[in-house]
């Protein structure tokens, strides 16, 4: 059997196992996740979401109140802000706010529906609505004087390539960088995450228009969606991360997408994969930009980040060998190396 034929069973399996199978099908699960808790840890132990900054509340342009956090308030010559992805907060940054402390004023924020920041309309909750987010979060948290560089990981890439289309004439002036990771700029529709094509396409346009349906708020999908927290750590496994993955830091991850709204979840995912460009990208050439995919991503596929790259020929692109779709979680050293290298070149610019 193929590596593709082994990731698509396995992802179907463990999808089955996350709907509350019983029998046979929960005696799997529990020696799947035996299996994955037994694994090489190099991150046992580490304290996930533990780093906190000064706290900021951002009201945006809607009036829905924002979580922020700045690390190194007193820095004035140049500030990092980072956007994270979907069903994840601020916190998914934890390797790169540790080693990146003291080199710049670093601000973290919750994108609305996630974390500590609250929801707003439900009509909003669309990639255009988060690059005017990230707008408000810029200009409440960072110096009028100081420039910026823009970090954005999936979704949060995303949002900061709407940013860019929304906002080109700051490019150049106040954003001085721009990172992006594990990203991708339109047909999301077409990711398979190594299920047979026709099977992804219908997963995708059939799922979340039946969420909709049932009511993303409604008791009976958070009673089963928390009852199948086990079957969701064994999902995210196979799907965002790479081979030999932390097991802790998937569990991490497995937490912050259940502490995620449901109703941002579904509709987040709706707005990304229906909106067959995302960005044209065209106005990325005069801002430094690093571009940096994975391997192993099912969920944003390394030919996104070359066509981000091809649309921006000074771009710098780094595709990380052996690593998933979370890869400032599983490469969180290389992934900082790459950052350090854009902050410093943004700070001598």
């Amino acid at each position: 059997m193929g590596r593709a034929a082994r990731t698509s069973r396995n992802i179907l399996a463990a999808t089955a196992l996350g709907a509350g199978a019983t029998g046979a099908g929960l005696a799997a699960q529990r020696r799947a996740v035996r299996r994955l808790r037994m694994r090489p840890d190099p991150y046992a132990g580490e304290p996930f979401g533990s780093l906190r900054g000064r706290p900021v509340p951002v009201r945006a342009a809607d009036g829905t109140r924002l979580y922020a956090e700045i690390d190194g308030e007193d820095r004035t010559d140049l500030a990092v802000v980072f956007s994270h992805g979907w069903t994840l907060t601020q916190d998914s940054w934890h390797f790169q706010r540790k080693a990146l402390r003291g080199q710049a004023r670093l601000v973290f924020w919750d994108q609305r529906g996630h974390g500590r920041s609250d929801g707003g309309a439900r009509d909003d909750y669309g990639l255009p609505r988060l690059a005017h987010d990230l707008k408000d979060v810029i200009d409440q948290t960072v110096p009028e004087d100081t420039p910026v560089v823009l970090v954005g990981h999936s979704m949060g890439g995303m949002t900061t390539l709407r940013f860019a289309d929304e906002y080109s004439e700051t490019l150049g002036r106040k954003v001085v960088g721009i990172g992006l990771l594990n990203t991708s700029s339109g047909e999301l529709g077409s990711v398979t995450l190594g299920l047979p094509a026709a099977l992804a396409r219908v997963t995708q346009r059939v799922l979340p228009r039946a969420l909709r349906a049932v009511g993303a708020g409604s008791a009976l999908i958070e009673k089963v969606r928390h009852l199948g927290r086990d079957g969701s750590v064994l999902i995210e496994d196979l799907i965002a991360f790479g081979p030999d993955a932390s097991p802790a830091a998937v569990a991490f991850a497995e937490q912050m997408m259940a502490e995620t709204r449901m109703d941002a979840l579904i509709d987040f995912f709706h707005s990304m994969i229906t909106h067959d460009v995302i960005s044209d990208c065209a106005h990325l050439g005069g801002v430094d930009t690093l571009v940096i995919s994975a391997e192993n991503d099912m969920m944003t596929p390394v030919g996104h980040s070359l066509k981000i790259a091809s649309c921006v020929p000074s771009a710098r692109l780094e595709v990380i060998p052996v690593a998933g779709h979370m890869s400032m979680l599983e490469r969180p050293a290389v992934v900082t190396e790459h950052l350090t290298d854009l902050i410093d070149r943004a700070r001598k610019g």
